[in-house]
């Protein structure tokens, strides 16, 4: 599956509202492990920064914990959903206003996101011409 790549909302945060979608839906019931970035890395083919961004949100909105070495497992009471919600007229979820420090620190965030982003793909592309052809 990948994100749209038209869309003005970061990737991080779109993985996040589908995950988040499968909590509340309760295709992952509380308790049950969440994929974990090296999963979601795969599945949305995103970055592994992204991917751990995006379980960052998660946590940070109380719907899921860590146990490390273990995993992310959805938690037991989930938190009403008051942060997340539908306007009428609009499929565009309502977001609170973030604090000035978490702008930034999300900005700086993305930026990085992108720079390893373009980084992978450079990467790729050498990989691909350094490759010695296979003798017969």
């Amino acid at each position: 599956m990948t994100l749209p790549r038209d869309s003005h909302t970061p990737p991080y945060q779109l993985v996040a509202d589908e995950i988040r979608k499968q909590i509340r839906s309760g295709r992952i019931k509380p308790g049950e492990r969440v994929p974990s970035s090296r999963d979601l890395e795969a599945e949305y083919e995103i970055a592994n920064m992204t991917a751990r961004s995006a379980l960052r949100v998660l946590r940070d909105e109380g719907l899921i914990y860590s146990r490390p070495g273990v995993g992310n497992f959805v938690v037991d009471d989930l938190p009403a959903d008051t942060g997340k919600r539908v306007d009428a007229g609009s499929q565009e979820p309502e977001r609170h206003m973030p604090t000035p420090e978490y702008v930034e620190l999300s900005e700086r965030l993305n930026a990085i996101d992108a720079r390893l982003d373009s980084l992978l793909n450079i990467f790729q592309q050498l990989a691909g011409v350094t490759e010695k052809p296979k003798r017969p």
